[in-house]
C-alpha cells in the first residue's frame, strides 16, 4: 500500500476506540505538589524512564494471547496516572520559569500529554493555543495546530470549532504530509454537523487532486466514501424477517423511531469487536433508538446457539439471512463487507451508511436527541 493510501486509511480510522468524550472537562486535583525542576530536559528525562518501563510492560502483555483485559487496563491506568503527574509537573515548570528558554517544547509536551487523557481534552486545546500565542514562529506551530484540530474532533459538540481549526491547518500548512488526513477529518466533522453536501463537495475536490489521481488505492478509497454518501436520504428498503426466538420484524415496526441496523457474523473477530459499540448504543439510548441485528452466519443453527449462549449480552432482536440468497435486505443495501451498520431516521430514510464504532455512536446520539 502506498504512503498516501496509508494516510487515507489512517484518517478513516483516526481516533477509533477512544474518540467519544463528553464536553465538560476539568483538571483533576493534583495528588501532591510537583517536584521542582531546573530545566525542561531534566523534567522530561525524569518521567520518560518510568513511561518506557510501562510501555515495555504493556507491549509484552499484548503479545500474550491469554492475557486478561483487566491486566492491560491496569497498566493503561498506570500510564494515565503517570500522565496526570507529568502534566502537573509541566504546568508547574512553565508557570515557575517565565523566562526559561525551553518553554516552547514544554508547552507542546503539555498539550500532547493532556490529549492522551479523556478528562484533559479541553486542557490540551488550551495548551496548544498557549503555544501558538507565545511561540508563533516556532517549528512546532504546525504540530500544535494539528494536535488542536485532532483534539477538537474528539469532543462531541465542538465540531464547528474543529472544522475551523482544520481549515486553518490546510491554509497555513499546505505542504505538510498531514494535509490528506486533515481533509478526511474535515469531511467527517462536516458529517457530524449534518453538512452532507459540503462533505460531498470536499470528497470530490480530493478525488480531483493530482496526488489522488496518481494513487489508485487512495482514489478507490475516497470513491467508496463518496459512494457511501450517495445512500444518505434514500428510503430504507422494505423488509419482513422472522426473528430468532419467535415473531417477525418489519420496517413498519420501526416507523417514527430511529433505527440502527447491524449486519454481522458471530464467527468474525471484526464483527465481535464491533458488538461492544452496539451494546453501548443499546444501553445509552434505550427506547429512543431501535436496534435490529441481521446475521449472515453460514449456519443458522450455529448462530442460534451462539445467541443462546450470549442472550444476556445481545439484548436486541436478531434475524438470520442466507448470505447466498437473492433479493434479501442485505442485497438491497449492497452489503459487501461486515460488520456493517446503517442508521435510519424516524421517517425511514437512511441517515448514515456503513459507519462503525465511535462514529456510529456519535451519529446515534444525534439521531436519538
Amino acid at each position: 500500500m502506498s504512503r498516501f493510501a496509508l494516510i487515507m486509511l489512517a484518517a478513516a480510522m483516526l481516533l477509533s476506540g477512544n474518540a467519544y468524550f463528553a464536553l465538560a472537562q476539568q483538571a483533576p486535583a493534583a495528588e501532591e505538589k510537583p517536584k521542582a525542576y531546573a530545566t525542561y530536559e531534566e523534567l522530561f528525562d525524569d518521567f520518560q524512564k518510568p513511561r518506557n518501563v510501562l510501555l515495555t510492560r504493556y507491549e509484552r502483555l499484548r503479545e500474550n494471547e491469554r492475557i486478561e483485559p483487566a491486566e492491560l487496563e491496569a497498566v493503561e491506568e498506570e500510564m494515565r496516572a503517570l500522565d496526570r503527574r507529568y502534566a502537573a509537573a509541566l504546568r508547574a515548570y512553565i508557570d515557575g520559569h517565565a523566562d526559561a528558554k525551553d518553554l516552547m517544547p514544554a508547552r507542546f509536551e503539555l498539550a500532547v500529554t493532556w490529549s492522551r487523557l479523556p478528562e484533559g481534552l479541553e486542557l490540551a486545546i488550551a495548551a496548544a493555543d498557549e503555544l501558538l500565542e507565545k511561540h508563533p514562529d516556532s517549528e512546532l506551530v504546525a504540530d500544535a495546530r494539528f494536535l488542536k484540530a485532532q483534539t477538537l474532533f474528539q469532543i462531541a459538540g465542538r465540531e464547528s470549532d474543529c472544522v475551523t481549526a482544520l481549515e486553518a491547518f490546510i491554509e497555513k500548512h499546505a505542504d505538510r504530509a498531514e494535509v490528506p488526513a486533515v481533509r478526511i477529518m474535515r469531511v467527517r466533522a462536516l458529517l457530524f454537523l449534518d453538512r452532507v453536501d459540503d462533505a460531498r463537495r470536499s470528497l470530490k475536490v480530493l478525488l480531483e487532486s493530482s496526488e489522488v489521481k496518481k494513487d489508485k488505492e487512495a482514489s478507490e478509497f475516497l470513491q467508496a466514501q463518496l459512494d457511501n454518501l450517495g445512500w444518505i436520504g434514500r428510503e430504507l428498503p422494505d423488509f419482513d424477517l422472522p426473528v430468532v426466538g419467535g415473531g417477525t420484524v418489519n420496517r413498519a415496526g420501526f416507523a417514527g423511531k430511529p433505527l440502527l441496523l447491524v449486519v454481522y457474523d458471530s464467527t468474525s473477530s471484526a464483527c465481535l469487536g464491533e458488538l461492544p459499540f452496539i451494546e453501548q448504543a443499546h444501553k445509552k439510548f434505550g427506547e429512543k433508538l431501535g436496534i435490529f441485528g441481521i446475521s449472515v452466519n453460514e449456519s443458522r443453527t450455529a448462530f442460534e446457539q451462539w445467541l443462546e449462549r450470549n442472550k444476556e449480552k445481545i439484548a436486541f432482536k436478531n434475524a438470520w439471512i442466507d448470505r447466498e440468497a437473492e433479493n434479501t435486505l442485505t442485497r438491497k443495501l449492497d452489503v459487501s463487507l461486515i460488520p456493517f451498520n446503517v442508521l435510519v431516521n424516524g421517517e425511514g430514510k437512511i441517515y448514515r451508511y456503513d459507519v462503525r464504532s465511535d462514529d456510529m455512536l456519535r451519529y446515534a446520539e444525534l439521531l436519538a436527541k
